[in-house]
């Protein structure tokens, strides 16, 4: 039986293309990313005497800074992305009043404590968000 020789180029090709794809991989996940998503306002817990709530917009844009692919991760790539927010944790700070307005850096302030952790940066819109309760 005769011995097949190695093709030497075709498989030095072939290496030459799995460390080149490896490395491209090392440099795409490892740059930070900043990516904004439109989440949807749900409220609960509402403080006391008061049984509904409206909010003067329905969704606001966060925009997040993750690392490599982190950023398809659960909060990030679900598909209903909804932010739920407390309503007396939010309002406690403030009077009692029936009309509640916060701008986007208070509210940013509230989501990283009580929803999302450092990645979160900014909220992008609404500037300023507004609760009315009854």
């Amino acid at each position: 039986m005769p011995r097949q020789k190695l093709k030497l180029p075709p498989v030095a090709f072939l290496v030459c293309l799995v460390i080149a794809a490896f490395a491209w991989c090392v440099v795409t996940f490892s740059k930070d990313y900043r990516v904004s998503y439109p989440y949807k306002i749900v409220c609960y817990n509402l403080p006391e005497g008061k049984n509904s709530v409206t909010v003067s917009d329905t969704v606001m844009t966060l925009t997040f800074s993750q690392k490599g692919l982190k950023y398809l991760s659960a909060p990030f790539s679900r598909k209903d992305k909804a932010v739920y927010i407390s309503v007396s944790d939010l309002t406690k700070a403030k009077h009692k009043a029936s009309v509640y307005s916060f701008s986007n850096k208070e509210m940013r302030d509230f989501l990283l404590h009580h929803n999302f952790g450092p990645e979160l940066v900014a909220v992008e819109e609404p500037e300023v968000l507004t609760f009315y309760l009854r």
